[in-house]
C-alpha cells in the first residue's frame, strides 16, 4: 500500500475515534464538578452601590453589593478606605444638618469590575426625635387640600428630615424639612399644595405647637393607592422612621391598582416599616382622615388606624376615635 494513502487512512481513523469519544462524552450525565466549570467563570458584574449613610459631620459609609476596594485616587482630594462591602470617606468639611454635598468616586471589585458614581450626600443630625405618621387625607379639594399629619414624641430637631409621597426610589414629591427645633407633643402638618397661605406655628388645644409647611408641590397624595415614607434624610438608603400603606382593594396588581403602587408598597413593607394588609382607603374623603388611634401602640399595621367618621379630620390636634 502506498504509504501516503496509508497515512491519509491512519488519519481518518484517529479523528473517527476522536469525534465517538466526544459524541459519548456529551451523550454522559455531567458529573458535580463538571456542572461547576460550566457554571463558573470569572465575574463580569460591576459593583453596585447599595445605600449612603452619614456616620458623623464629616463621614459617609458607602455600601455596595459585594465587597470592593477603592480604585487608585478618584475620590481625591477627599480620603476614602474600604473595609469589605463598605467605602468610608472623609469629607473635607464638616456638612451641617439638612446641606448636601457631591462626591465622586470609583471602585474596583475582586475581580477587576469597576463602578463609577457621583452622588449627593447629605449632612449627619444626631438630633432627630421620635416621631409618627399620625393622620393623613388622601382626596382633598381645593378647600381642603390633602394634608399628612407628624406627631412628635422627643424633643429634637427635624433639619433633613424627609417625608415622601411614595418611597425613596421612586416617588411623586417630597419634602425635606429645614431646622426647626421640635419637642414632645408638637406637631408638624405637611400641606400637599403648591402654594398656601398657612400659619408657620400655632398651638394645639392640648398645649403642643403646630408646624404648618407647605409642600410646594402640585402632586397631591394618591386617592385610593399609596405610600407615605417618613426617613432620617433624603439620602440613598437612609432610615425609615416611620411610613403607612394605604389601599382600596382594587382588583388588579394585587389590590393597589397600579403597578406602581403595589411596587411601591412591597418596597416598605421589605424595609420593615409596615406588615400586614394596607389601611383600607375605601371611605376615606377628604374630611374622613385616616387617623392613629390616639391611644394605640406602634405595630407598624392597618390595627394602629381608623378611617374617622365624616368631618373627622383633626389636623393639628389629637386624633378622632370615632371610626366611619
Amino acid at each position: 500500500m502506498d504509504r501516503k494513502v496509508l497515512i491519509t487512512l491512519i488519519c481518518m481513523a484517529a479523528a473517527v475515534v476522536l469525534l465517538l469519544a466526544v459524541l459519548l462524552g456529551c451523550s454522559q450525565e455531567p458529573g458535580a464538578q463538571e456542572v461547576f466549570n460550566v457554571l463558573g467563570g470569572a465575574d463580569s458584574s460591576s459593583p453596585t452601590l447599595v445605600s449612603v449613610q452619614s456616620l458623623s459631620s464629616s463621614r459617609i459609609r458607602l455600601e455596595f453589593s459585594e465587597p470592593v476596594k477603592v480604585y487608585g485616587n478618584s475620590f481625591e482630594p477627599l480620603t476614602a478606605r474600604s473595609d469589605g462591602k463598605f467605602i468610608y470617606v472623609d469629607l473635607d468639611n464638616s456638612l451641617r444638618p439638612g446641606t448636601r454635598s457631591e462626591v465622586r468616586g470609583r471602585v474596583k471589585d475582586y475581580s477587576g469590575n469597576t463602578s463609577g458614581f457621583t452622588i449627593q450626600v447629605w449632612g449627619y443630625n444626631p438630633d432627630l426625635p421620635q416621631v409618627l405618621i399620625n393622620e393623613f387625607t388622601t382626596k382633598g379639594t381645593a378647600k381642603s387640600p390633602d394634608r399628612t399629619e407628624l406627631r412628635i414624641l422627643s424633643s429634637g430637631n427635624i433639619n433633613g428630615m424627609t417625608l415622601y409621597n411614595g418611597v425613596p426610589s421612586d416617588f411623586d414629591a417630597l419634602v425635606v424639612f429645614g431646622d426647626i427645633d421640635v419637642r414632645a407633643d408638637d406637631m408638624v402638618v405637611v400641606w400637599w399644595t403648591e402654594d398656601i397661605s398657612v400659619p408657620e406655628v400655632q398651638e394645639d388645644m392640648t398645649g403642643g405647637r403646630v408646624f404648618n409647611i407647605c409642600a410646594q408641590s402640585t402632586e397631591a397624595l394618591p386617592s385610593n393607592n399609596g405610600a407615605l415614607v417618613l426617613c432620617g434624610s433624603p439620602a440613598l438608603g437612609a432610615d425609615v422612621l416611620d411610613a403607612v400603606v394605604y389601599s382600596n382593594f382594587s382588583a388588579s396588581y394585587g389590590g393597589y391598582g397600579t403597578r406602581s403602587a403595589q411596587e411601591r408598597a412591597k418596597w416598605v413593607t421589605g424595609s420593615g416599616a409596615w406588615s400586614g394588609d394596607p389601611l383600607d382607603s375605601t371611605t376615606s374623603t377628604a374630611t374622613r382622615s385616616m387617623g392613629r388611634l390616639p391611644d394605640a401602640d406602634d405595630s407598624d399595621s392597618a390595627k394602629d388606624w381608623i378611617v374617622t367618621v365624616t368631618g373627622g379630620a383633626t389636623f393639628g390636634a389629637r386624633n378622632s376615635t370615632e371610626a366611619f
